[in-house]
Parts: structure tokens; sequence; C-alpha cells
């Protein structure tokens, strides 16, 4: 992919409350806003929580039959939805699982050997589920009341999961490449979380345990890794309905290179945001944060 010039300065910003923010040219991490965003001359991603909707696209920034683009929508009051164009002709789609009275669910899957489960228990339920590309794999498990998810991945052997148990989750995962992991568990409360990625190798795990948190996570290049914990501690997942753990652990994640000491794992955790943006190739961030009112921003780029 063509590289593009990023200045050496970086703006860090610490606002009033739940607000930070890291600003270069053509990428912005911000907690509190809950975004994260990259573009490249031929590439962008985007990861975003606004209120109770969280976003996540990812795009080659090419047009026509070179367009390749997956994106993930869902938020309260607002359908799931989840589109998807890989490059060629016939090859764009879209599905949209509207807000209603019951459960409902939509899936789309073009391409050789991709797996699509949806497993949905309790009420006012919306997921969507893209796949274009081939031994695509996606697991999307809600419990309980008025959960979403939406997941939509282009490319090849992408594994995106979610799994979401409480009361008012939201979740969006789309990723663009090939062999990349999207993986976002939530347990209780008021949780939104988005995820994108733009390449290929990259792996990015959401944690979040307790209530009012805010994930935004975007990775743009080659064998990023990144793992994020809101209350949830340095190990967590959440057993999906057909028994399937969705989550991680930070070494799990990240290789026993990255360590992080005690930091009062599991703790249910109110008001924290976080943001976090990697660009390039073999990044590896981890951020955790256990109490109330904590905000963070991760940037890291090595082109």
């Amino acid at each position: 992919m063509t590289r593009f010039l990023i200045t050496a300065s970086v703006l860090a910003l610490m606002a009033s409350g739940a607000s930070a923010q890291q600003t270069v040219l053509g990428a912005t991490a911000n907690a509190g806003g809950q975004n994260a965003s990259a573009v490249d001359s031929d590439d962008g991603a985007n990861a975003s929580v606004s209120g109770e909707v969280a976003a996540a696209n990812a795009t080659n920034g090419a047009s026509g039959t070179a367009e390749r683009t997956a994106t993930a929508n869902v938020g309260n009051g607002v359908a799931a939805m989840a589109e998807g164009n890989a490059a060629g002709p016939a090859n764009m789609a879209d599905v949209t699982s509207a807000e209603q009275g019951a459960n409902a669910n939509a899936q789309f899957q073009q391409g050789n050997d991709n797996d699509a489960i949806n497993m949905q228990i309790g009420s006012n339920q919306e997921s969507a589920t893209l796949q274009i590309g081939n031994e695509n794999t996606t697991l999307i498990s809600q419990r309980t009341n008025a959960n979403e998810a939406a997941a939509s991945q282009v490319g090849d052997n992408n594994t995106g999961m979610i799994a979401q148990d409480g009361a008012d989750n939201g979740g969006a995962v789309a990723q663009l490449g090939n062999s990349n992991t999207g993986m976002i568990a939530q347990s209780g409360g008021q949780n939104y979380a988005a995820i994108a990625q733009v390449g290929n190798f990259n792996r990015s795990v959401a944690l979040q345990d307790g209530t009012n948190n805010t994930i935004a996570s975007l990775q743009e290049g080659e064998a990023n890794k990144s793992f994020v914990s809101q209350g949830a501690g340095l190990s967590f997942d959440v057993a999906a309905i057909n028994s399937t753990n969705v989550g991680g652990s930070l070494s799990g994640t990240l290789g026993g290179a990255v360590s992080i000491g005690a930091t009062g794992a599991s703790n249910p955790s109110a008001a924290n945001s976080a943001a976090n943006l990697q660009l390039g190739s073999n990044n590896v961030s981890a951020i955790v944060q256990s109490g109330n009112g904590n905000n963070a921003v991760n940037y890291q780029n090595n082109r």
C-alpha cells in the first residue's frame, strides 16, 4: 500500500470531562468522543461510538470495480447494518436488521466455506452479519433485552466474534483484508464498542465488564495487536449461547513480551472511555482501566 507522511509532532489534548485526543496528519484517536480514524492514500478505516451508536468502517479508497469496503453500524433505535463490497463486478451486498418488537437477524455470505452463527435470547435484539470472501467465520451471541450487534468482513480467513451478556450493549466489527481477528466481549450494563481493521494478520480484542463503558479501536496495516479492557481485568471472556468462549487475555493477545502489573481486575467500571489507533505494521498496545471516569488514548505509527 502507498505510504503517507506522518509528521513527527503528536497533539495530545486533555479536556475537562471524559475527553482525550491524539491527532496527526491523516490519523485521529479520540476518547470521550470515542473515535479512531486513519486515512492512507489508498485505504482508510474508522471506528466510533457516539451516544448509543457504534460504527466501524474499512475501505481501500478505490472506486468502481476496484472498490473494497466493509461497514458495520449498530445502535439504540438504529437498525443493525452490515455492508461490504469486494473488488470486481457483482460483489456488493448489504444486510439490515431493523429495530422491532422481537428478535431480528439478517445474514449474507458470498464466497466459499464461510461460517456465520447467530444466537439470540431475550427481546428487541437485532444483529446483522455480512461476509464476502472465503473461509470467514462470524459468531454473534446475545442474551437478554436490547443488545445489538453488526459484523462485516471482506476478504479471506477473517474471524469476527461478538458475545454480549447484559441489558443494552452495542458492538460493531468491520474487517477488510485477510486473516484478521476482531473480538468483542461485553457483559453487563450499557457498553458500546466498535472495531475496524484494514490490512492483514491484525488482532484486536476489546473487553468490557461493567456499566457505561465505551471503546473505539482501529488498526490499519499488518500484524498489529491490540488489547483493550475496561473493568474486565487482564483476562476475561463471555460464554456464548453455544458455550463458545469469546474473549481473551493480555498475554494471549499480545504475547509474552508485554506485561502489566496487578490492576484491580474485574471491578465494574463506570463512565470510562478509550480509543486505540495503530498504523503500520507489528505494533503492540494494551489499555487496561479499572475504576470510574477513566480516559485513555493510544496512538502508534511506524510508517
